[in-house]
C-alpha cells in the first residue's frame, strides 16, 4: 500500500496552523505544536502506508510532554493487569 492512508491529515493540519492570528506567545506555541503534530502525523502515515519513514518515533516523542509515555504505558499495563486477573477468575471459576 501506498500513499495517504490518513488522507494526507498532516497537510490539513499544517494549512490550519497557518490560518489563525499570532497576536499572542501563547497562539505561536500552538502553531509550533501542531507544526511537530503534523510532521509526526506524516511520519506515522507514511509508515502505515507502507512509505517508511524512520523518524516516527522521535518526532511522536518532541510532540508530548515528559513522561507521557510513561503515564500512558502505566495507565495501559492496569487495564491489562485487571483483563488478565478477569480471565484468571473466569479460568477457576471465581466472581
Amino acid at each position: 500500500m501506498s500513499g495517504g492512508s490518513m488522507g494526507y491529515f498532516y497537510s490539513r493540519l499544517e494549512e490550519a496552523a497557518g490560518m489563525f492570528r499570532l497576536n499572542t506567545m501563547e497562539r505561536i506555541a500552538l502553531q509550533s505544536h501542531m507544526l511537530k503534530l503534523a510532521k509526526a502525523l506524516q511520519a506515522v502515515e507514511w509508515n502505515d502506508s507502507g512509505d517508511g519513514d524512520d523518524d516516527e518515533t522521535r518526532l511522536i516523542i518532541e510532540c508530548l510532554a515528559p513522561r507521557e509515555v510513561l503515564a500512558t504505558t502505566i495507565i495501559e499495563a492496569k487495564k491489562m493487569i485487571k483483563h488478565l486477573e478477569e480471565q484468571i477468575n473466569k479460568a477457576w471459576g471465581i466472581k
